[in-house]
């Protein structure tokens, strides 16, 4: 398993500080179908790990009248969080995950600060995309020549809904690419494409696999009803690549990618 937790980890992360009462992080878990929560201090500073089941089991106790409130980091079982830094090799992390039976790892910087987190169903999903790209590329390998040569700027995979843009669209090569936000506007059915700093909010973490600019955006696709309404997308970059907008072709354009692409 190639790269490292940086190229995979979730960064927008959803987290109770310590002191929050354990019926308000309920609330935020259901509200956001959180299968477990990082309990972090004033600083930001991760404390541990609850789960859904930690919170069930706390909600199903009776608290007596003379009880202190229940407070989140009293739901903590480890002493330490098994936290891993944004370097780490993907396959030590996922050796972590299994050794230490638990489903997620707080991603933090040199002084415990939350930065992300790295969770089994963002490995899978990362294997399962280098899996698909290696058939991609086997695909195109064994294609007939005209069918090859065919060039699609920009596209929606059909199988998980990342966004796929050549970087040949892309004008500054030594451009900030490692995370967007993105728009889109209906009437045209445009979509923006908005290079950011890590820190912005909604910000996508993006990655680059043969010399493509691959963004996993299948939440925005789907929120959006995308999959199927254009099959490639003309690039245009604005600004020396401080964003691009993605215009879907006429029917008469280029053909789509080959099958299992789009």
């Amino acid at each position: 398993m190639s790269g490292a937790v940086r190229d995979v980890m979730t960064v927008k992360v959803h987290t109770a500080t310590v002191g929050t009462h354990v019926k308000i992080v309920a609330g935020l878990m259901a509200r956001h179908n959180l299968r477990r929560i990082i309990v972090v201090d004033d600083k930001k500073r991760v404390i541990g790990v609850v789960s859904q089941r930690d919170v069930v089991r706390s909600m199903m106790k009776p608290e007596e009248a003379d009880e202190l409130p229940r407070e989140i980091q009293q739901l903590i079982t480890r002493e330490r969080p098994v936290t891993v830094s944004p370097e780490v090799p993907l396959a030590k992390a996922a050796l972590v995950l299994a050794t230490n039976k638990i489903g997620c790892l707080p991603v933090v910087g040199l002084r415990q600060e939350l930065r992300g987190v790295l969770s089994t169903s963002d490995l899978i999903q990362h294997l399962a995309d280098v899996q698909e790209g290696e058939v991609e590329n086997s695909f195109r390998m064994y294609s007939p020549m005209t069918e090859a040569k065919v060039k699609i700027p920009a596209y929606i995979r059909k199988v998980n809904g990342d966004l796929v843009i050549p970087m040949n669209n892309i004008k500054n090569r030594k451009a900030r690419l490692d995370r967007v936000v993105l728009g889109y506007d209906p009437p045209s059915s445009r979509i923006l494409v908005k290079f950011v700093r890590g820190t912005v909010e909604d910000a996508i973490a993006t990655k680059i696999a043969d010399n493509n600019l691959v963004i996993p955006a299948h939440g925005f696709v789907r929120h959006f009803d995308l999959i199927g309404k254009s099959s490639a997308f003309d690039v245009v970059d604005h600004n020396d690549s401080k964003f691009l907008v993605l215009t879907p072709r006429q029917s008469g354009d280029n053909a789509p990618p080959a099958a299992g692409s789009t």
